[in-house]
């Protein structure tokens, strides 16, 4: 195994490592919150969130497919080669961004019933499911260089 050296990862690469470690780290941060505030019930509101690994598929298969991607990146500079990186790399990337936009369309929203018993109810994509889409972009559009720059190469 070669030894690591950081400074033979170039910018795009550091680009998508960076967005597989952030959609893991951004994994528990609430992809999907609501809340009620009980309304003229008289009783206490109340709200809840559901993480990446909570949320289904949508949430923590995007996650993993991110986290793949930048282990797809690693591995060369670790010495295994990776046959098609770019392209394995542009797939998962593609691939978490679409599922990603999937589960926001599919969140479950208030159905029209905001003001349930006098109260408000919302409910919507949380802080990590926007930041977990950005990542994956930012994955995309990095791989999508690298992409098309070995395509340049080989020719």
């Amino acid at each position: 195994m070669a030894n690591f050296d950081a400074k033979q990862v170039t910018p795009i690469e550091w680009a998508g490592i960076g967005a597989g470690a952030l959609a893991f780290l951004i994994s528990f941060f609430p992809w999907y919150s609501f809340s009620w505030d009980g309304g003229d019930l008289g009783i206490g509101g109340t709200s809840g969130s559901a993480s990446a690994w909570t949320v289904g598929i949508g949430g923590w298969g995007a996650v993993l497919l991110l986290v793949a991607a930048a282990v797809i990146i690693l591995l060369p500079h670790l010495g295994t080669a990776v046959p098609n990186k770019a392209s394995l790399w542009l797939g998962f990337a593609a691939g978490a961004t679409v599922i990603i936009l999937i589960r926001w369309l599919t969140l479950p929203d208030d159905g029209g019933l905001g003001s349930l018993a006098g109260g408000d109810f919302s409910s919507g994509a949380g802080f990590g499911l926007i930041v977990g889409l950005l990542a994956a972009i930012v994955s995309g559009v990095a791989a999508f260089l690298t992409f098309q720059s070995s395509k340049k190469a080989a020719a």
